[in-house]
């Protein structure tokens, strides 16, 4: 009887746990950017840029096509299912910065459209932008 009791205990509190996870643990990891989806359905396929998220510090690696790279950073804010990014102001100018992210002001606030443990969907005005866990 004992051991049946341990045996419920034990699977109540990992059925616990895995109601606990939220938005936010299963954001915090390193994302390939696939592809956008523009508004009007075109698709442009991407695959050298990673965005991390840990802690509300956000950084953006870029992969170069000489092989170097040029990492991006700043700042996270998670809210029911938008996502502001702030990029932190030195990172906000230079060709890498205007190839890869661009945002006026250095901000964007993303509507999350999918967040599960292999896939992020983001959309901003009507483009999506689709990545995988890394």
């Amino acid at each position: 009887m004992k051991k049946l009791l341990n045996i419920i205990s034990f699977a109540l509190l990992i059925t616990l746990v895995s109601f606990c996870t939220n938005d936010e643990s299963l954001l915090e990891n390193k994302w390939q950017l696939r592809k956008y989806v523009h508004a009007d359905g075109v698709v442009q396929s991407e695959d050298s840029v990673f965005y991390n998220f840990m802690k509300e510090s956000f950084s953006a690696i870029c992969l170069l096509s000489d092989g170097s790279y040029t990492t991006i950073f700043g700042n996270y804010s998670l809210n029911g299912d938008e996502l502001m990014i702030k990029i932190l102001p030195e990172s906000t100018s230079g060709p890498v910065y205007e190839r890869y992210i661009n945002w006026k002001d250095g901000v964007r606030v993303f509507k999350i459209e999918e967040l599960s443990s292999s896939i992020l969907q983001l959309n901003y005005n009507g483009e999506k932008s689709v990545f995988r866990k890394y």
